[in-house]
Order: structure tokens, then sequence, then C-alpha cells
């Protein structure tokens, strides 16, 4: 079963915060400058979460090794 979280965001003093609104703790940063991403917490890796705001919009990622 596919399970969608929504990500809500807000304005922070390091860029864009995205924090899920379904409760599980994830929280992402997006640079306002740089457009880098940082996961601070992961909460449910496998829902999938969308968001987005204005300009900015978060997509699928996919994550292998290197």
């Amino acid at each position: 079963m596919d399970t969608t979280h929504r990500l809500q965001v807000t304005s922070s003093p390091a860029g864009l915060l995205f924090e899920c609104a379904d409760g599980c703790g994830r929280r992402l940063v997006v640079d306002s400058g740089s457009g880098a991403m940082t996961v601070i917490d992961k909460g449910d890796q496998f829902a999938r979460h969308v968001g987005a705001n204005g300009g900015v919009e978060l997509g699928t990622v996919v994550v292998g090794q290197a």
C-alpha cells in the first residue's frame, strides 16, 4: 500500500523548512541560496512525501549507494 504524507512549509533562517503534516516527524530544509536539501529528521522513510511552495516543489528522490 502506497502511503502519501503532506509536507507543510515555513520560512526559516536556513531557508525553507518542510515538516510532515501527517505526524510522522519528517523535517527537511531547502537552502534558499544553493537549493541544497538537508534532511533533519527522517520520519516515515517508506511514505511518499509531497509538498510545494511557490517556485519550490519537492518531487521523487531516488537514493542509492555510492
